[in-house]
């Protein structure tokens, strides 16, 4: 988000989310906009704030896949080409996430790409007198 090719990168996101989640995407464009100003001051000082905003990003495009799988190719692509203008040891620091599920009956089913948290109560049948 600190590099040049950041506007070509954020109007492809912006994009995405025209195509996928229209109502939303007014707010991503500025929310990428506010978060490069905290990328560029973060790397001016605080340590770990990079990470942070990359987690909160990861949350959004995890989020998009969820509410719309078939925005993973687009995506994809998106990514890809984020990665082109970087050098060549920074590229492969850019992964992929696969998730697939199939629930049937009262299955639950639980994905993320990193860490869940579930809070959950389970109320069963009472069988007693």
């Amino acid at each position: 988000m600190a590099t040049e090719a950041w506007s070509a990168t954020r109007d492809r996101v912006v994009a995405l989310w025209r195509r996928f989640r229209p109502a939303d995407a007014e707010y991503v464009e500025a929310a990428l906009n506010e978060t490069r100003e905290q990328v560029v001051l973060a790397r001016e000082g605080e340590g770990g704030a990079e990470d942070r905003l990359a987690d909160e990003w990861q949350g959004r495009m995890m989020l998009l896949l969820a509410t719309d799988p078939a925005a993973a190719p687009a995506l994809g692509r998106v990514l890809r080409e984020a990665r082109e203008p970087l050098p060549p040891g920074e590229q492969s620091s850019i992964g992929s996430v696969r998730i697939s599920a199939h629930a049937s009956g009262n299955s639950h089913v639980y994905q993320a790409g990193r860490d869940l948290h579930i809070t959950e109560r389970r109320v069963g049948r009472h069988t007693g007198p």
